[in-house]
C-alpha cells in the first residue's frame, strides 16, 4: 500500500533484550522473571556497572534498567559512559533508587522508578519508555 506508515520497529531486526544492571541478587532475579513472565522482551542481569560497561554494546539492549547504586561506578555514570558506544547511544534508560539524582536524570531523559518498586509500576514504566522511544523514532523518520 503506497504511503503506509510502519513503526521503525517492523521495518529492521531489532534486538528484544532488555539489560538489567543490579547488584542486588533477589532485585535482579524479581525483574528478569517478570519481564520474561509478563512481556515479549528477554532480559539479561549484570551485577555490576563495570562488567555492563564491557558488555552492552554487544547485547545491544533495546532498553536499559539501571540500579543508581552499582558498585565501581554508579548508574548515571555507566549511563554517561554508555552514551560513548554506537550500540547503546540513546537507548531509553530507567534508572532505580531509593534516593535519585533527579535533576541530573531529567537532563539526560532517563526515567526514574524508586525503589521498593511494585509490580505495575515497573511494567508501567518499561511500556512508557519504550513506546515513547518508538514514537520519538517515528517523529524523526517523517519529519
Amino acid at each position: 500500500m503506497p504511503g503506509e506508515v510502519l513503526p521503525p520497529a517492523t521495518q529492521s531486526p531489532r534486538n528484544t533484550t532488555i539489560l538489567i544492571v543490579e547488584d542486588d541478587a533477589d532485585i535482579g532475579q524479581f525483574l528478569q522473571q517478570l519481564l520474561d513472565e509478563e512481556t515479549p522482551y528477554n532480559s539479561i542481569v549484570i551485577d555490576n556497572g563495570l562488567k555492563a560497561l564491557e558488555q552492552a554494546p554487544r547485547i545491544h539492549p533495546c532498553l536499559l534498567l539501571l540500579d543508581y547504586r552499582l558498585p565501581g561506578i554508579n548508574g548515571l555514570e555507566l549511563y554517561d559512559r554508555l552514551q560513548q558506544f554506537d550500540e547503546t547511544r540513546g537507548v531509553p534508560a530507567i534508572m532505580m533508587s531509593a534516593t535519585l539524582p533527579e535533576q541530573e536524570l531529567k537532563k539526560r531523559g532517563v526515567y526514574q522508578l524508586r525503589k521498593p518498586m511494585d509490580i505495575g509500576g515497573v511494567l508501567r514504566m518499561i511500556t512508557h519508555a519504550l513506546a515513547s522511544f518508538e514514537e520519538r523514532l517515528l517523529h524523526e523518520q517523517y519529519q
